[in-house]
């Protein structure tokens, strides 16, 4: 009775181990990088889109306030150790100007981000480009920029 209440635990036990182990497939290669919107204090925090043609001219537009915030969308999976944003030159770490994260998926997998980005007016010139660059965790690599961002402090 013993060895057979101890078998039945035991088998339990297993159940419950086999049904928590979770299956997940490879993170999907890094295909696109695209710098898509940005927004600061003057434009009542509106979006204002970059346009469809590189290199994503925003001379229509000048920003003002104490940050500028950039919305970016990675299509795969970026390695953020490996994701970089140079604004005039000077390059940052995803983790430097990562103000919020919002993952897409398909499935229950996790297949994109929308990033959005804070650059402190600090950082800024009156004119500036800025570039995204970024390697994925399984492959692929993008980057993308946009120029003629004018910026008063």
């Amino acid at each position: 009775m013993k060895r057979s209440m101890m078998f039945v635990l035991a088998l339990c036990m297993a159940m419950v181990f086999i049904s928590s182990v979770a299956l997940a497939a490879p993170a999907p290669a890094l295909t696109d990088v695209n710098i898509v919107a940005f927004r600061a204090e003057n434009y009542n925090s509106q979006w204002k889109y970059t346009p469809a043609s590189y290199p994503k001219s925003m001379s229509a537009y000048s920003f003002s306030g104490s940050e500028l915030y950039m919305s970016v969308i990675y299509k795969g999976y970026p390695n953020w150790n490996l994701t970089f944003i140079k604004v005039n030159g000077t390059q940052y770490t995803h983790n430097q100007l990562c103000y919020s994260q919002y993952p897409f998926t398909n499935g229950g997998i996790v297949n994109g981000y929308k990033i959005v980005y804070s650059i402190p007016a600090s950082d800024l010139s009156p004119s500036n480009t800025i570039s995204v660059s970024s390697q994925g965790t399984n492959g692929g690599a993008d980057s993308d920029v946009s120029t003629n961002i004018k910026f008063t402090k």
